[in-house]
């Protein structure tokens, strides 16, 4: 009599890479999903940190490609516990609106001293962006200011006075003096001031390099370091700074990257 012996054999899926969506252009949110993974992940995306969380079953990473980054190959590598997926992302240029104003000439031209008011205050800010802490923020991103109409839209180039200008990183939201702005999400107030353009202004750190901004308000809420959670007043819509009405601009930085704030409410995240 004959036995057959039949070994078992376990037959494990191999990880897949998804990214979504598949065409970008400066200014946009991907996120980098990876399935059938076992731990560790990790990756870097442009020579940036990326920074996976485990959403069910998958690993998930939001990447930003920058407002000003220029059209091109980019490299994506991600590592699941050892084996390296590496990506070739396309970023494709994207024609954003032109707006031209004409202004009077101490609305364009500062002197010496706002000069170098604006210099120092540059560099404060510019200091949060390389900081990246632990996750602070939980499930989707909310609309600072529900229901209100979008004024300015991301990425505009503006020419003032006949002199290309710096495109807008935010959007303006059209709101009413006093109207309250909500956290978009968990975090920690990472910076209160009363800045030159932007007037009085909260930025917000959600952790894992996501920072979010709020220009030109009425009244401050919070204070530097407070925690804040998703949904929580931080400030009231106001008309400070370089502001021709009340209005709120939000700005969007990931791992140091202009991105649309209106993508980041628009993720499906756990």
């Amino acid at each position: 009599m004959f036995y057959v012996i039949l070994a078992s054999r376990s037959f494990a899926t191999a990880p897949t890479l998804t990214i979504s969506p598949r065409k970008v252009g400066p200014g946009d949110i991907l996120t980098v999903t990876v399935k059938n993974a076992a731990a560790p992940v990790s990756g870097t995306f442009h020579g940036k940190e990326l920074h996976f969380n485990r959403e069910k079953s998958d690993y998930k990473a939001i990447v930003g490609v920058d407002l000003y980054l220029e059209p091109g190959e980019y490299p994506l590598a991600v590592s699941v516990n050892g084996k390296e997926l590496d990506r070739k992302i396309i970023v494709s240029k994207k024609k954003f609106p032109l707006q031209r104003l004409t202004l009077d000439e101490d609305k364009v031209t500062l002197s010496p001293e706002n000069e170098a008011r604006v210099e120092r205050e540059q560099k404060i800010t510019a200091g949060l962006w390389p900081v990246e802490t632990d996750r602070l923020w939980t499930g989707a991103f909310i609309d600072p200011l529900p229901g209100k109409e979008l004024g300015t839209p991301f990425g505009v180039r503006r020419i003032i006075n006949n002199i290309p200008k710096s495109s807008h990183t935010g959007v303006d939201i059209s709101a009413d003096l006093g109207d309250p702005v909500h956290a978009p999400n968990d975090g920690k107030v990472a910076l209160v001031d009363e800045l030159f353009f932007s007037g009085k202004s909260v930025f917000l750190d959600h952790g894992q390099g996501i920072f979010t901004m709020f220009f030109h308000l009425s009244e401050i809420k919070v204070t530097a370091g407070q925690a804040v959670k998703k949904g929580d007043v931080i400030g009231l819509v106001g008309a400070t700074g370089r502001a021709s009405g009340p209005h709120l601009h939000w700005g969007v930085r990931i791992q140091g990257a202009h991105v649309d704030p209106l993508q980041l409410i628009h993720l499906k995240l756990e």
